[in-house]
């Protein structure tokens, strides 16, 4: 009985994120086709308060830098993923709201959003924690781990997800590339 009532619950959360998906109208649901083009665009010296440093990402929905703040504040490295989209009022208001939800995720295992902006060609970015690491198949493959120690890895990486999960949050492009160790 105990595990038929873990079943109908686990059931209803399945239907409650199925539900968020079909509501969902974030960022990621734009159309890559309708995304201005940036391959062509220099890397930026400075985002906000930030330094850029160097690229160390590119995406459909964007380009990510290894970026340091330095407005005399106080030092830190981050991650800044420049979205693609400018100018796009209803996107900057979803961003927004986005970004909130983003700013509340706390778990040890997932990067937390720091802060976030326009930059000045007004391309929103967003400043994430940055993971000095490799993605989770370098790191298994160079570590040579075994089939267990790989498993153990993948758990705290479901661990993770079920958390954004529980929080109504799809990653909704989950690789090994986008997964770093």
């Amino acid at each position: 009985r105990v595990a038929a009532a873990d079943s109908l619950k686990g059931g209803a959360q399945a239907l409650a994120l199925l539900a968020a998906h079909a509501r969902a109208d974030g960022i990621l649901e734009v159309d890559a086709a309708a995304l201005l083009d940036i391959d062509a665009e220099p890397v930026p010296d400075r985002l906000g308060a930030y330094r850029v440093v160097r690229e160390i990402g590119r995406g459909g929905m964007g380009v990510v830098y290894e970026a340091e703040r330095d407005d005399g504040q106080f030092v830190r490295r981050v991650a800044i993923k420049v979205l693609r989209a400018r100018g796009d009022r209803e996107l900057r208001q979803r961003l927004l709201a986005e970004r909130q939800i983003l700013a509340a995720l706390d778990h040890p295992d997932i990067a937390r959003l720091l802060d976030a902006g326009v930059a000045d060609d007004g391309r929103p970015f967003l400043v994430m924690e940055h993971v000095d690491g490799l993605t989770i198949d370098v790191y298994c493959d160079r570590m040579r781990l075994t089939v267990a120690e790989r498993l153990r890895l993948f758990v705290l990486v479901a661990r993770a997800v079920a958390f954004a999960h529980r929080n109504l949050i799809v990653h909704r492009d989950l690789k090994p590339s986008n997964i770093l160790v």
